[in-house]
């Protein structure tokens, strides 16, 4: 008992407020440990493998900064952090690496009606660390939310941090990028918006060239994402 007890201690001073798995541990008789502790409502049993040791946790981004595995905010998700919530979404992205994880973070949150969507981390991911969290990179989170249709998380981004933006290298980012299904560029996208801008401003915001875009609907739908942002900026 008085080892449950230390290992109990152990577990909470080490990872209270994070999902945990038996490998992560490696102690001795972790497992045993951990079924244990589950069944005195010590642990919360997450899903195969995995526990939950608790925690005060005010929301869904209070637990994601205290958990202490290693993953990333991405897509519409991150462009709430460089957006200052301009459009707030009920589903979280979240990249990771470890597959096992990604999935006891979908079944923790959906107990507590958290939408958690995972997603492969791969190599091409930029990020940058935002208080505890990892956040995908700001030109990044531009470009994937133009390439998913989010025009309006996109230009909201971009318009919010224009004096921090640098141009010419988010140009580059969305270059050989395409909008889902189209054969329209990314860069293209940023140059009709950033065009926009300037024009509603009357001053060059952007270092923006209009370019011809054939596509009524791409255009109708970029023109209606920075109608919303200016009017609501």
């Amino acid at each position: 008992m008085q080892y449950l007890q230390d290992f109990y201690k152990a577990l909470k001073s080490r990872w209270a407020g994070s999902l945990v798995k038996v490998g992560q541990l490696r102690q001795p008789h972790a497992k045993e440990y951990l079924n244990k502790l589950a069944k005195e409502g010590l642990v919360e049993r997450v899903a195969w493998g995995w526990y939950w040791v608790p925690a005060q946790v005010k929301d869904v981004w209070d637990f994601l900064a205290k958990d202490q595995n290693y993953k990333v905010v991405a897509a519409q998700t991150a462009a709430s952090f460089w957006n200052q919530d301009f459009i707030h979404r009920n589903v979280y992205r979240i990249r990771v690496r470890d597959e096992s994880y990604g999935k006891a973070l979908q079944v923790f949150g959906h107990a507590r009606g958290w939408e958690i969507v995972t997603e492969p981390l791969d190599r091409q991911t930029k990020y940058v660390k935002v208080g505890r969290l990892l956040v995908e990179d700001m030109h990044q989170s531009i470009v994937g939310c133009i390439q998913d249709w989010a025009f309006t998380d996109a230009f909201a981004v971009l318009y919010a941090n224009r004096h921090r933006v640098k141009w010419d290298e988010l140009l580059q980012e969305a270059y050989w990028k395409r909008v889902s299904g189209t054969n329209i560029r990314a860069r293209q996208v940023l140059e009709y918006g950033g065009s926009l801008f300037n024009g509603v401003s009357g001053q060059r915001v952007f270092k923006a060239t209009k370019p011809r875009l054939e596509d009524d609907f791409v255009r109708r739908e970029i023109e209606e994402a920075v109608g919303k942002v200016v009017e609501l900026a």
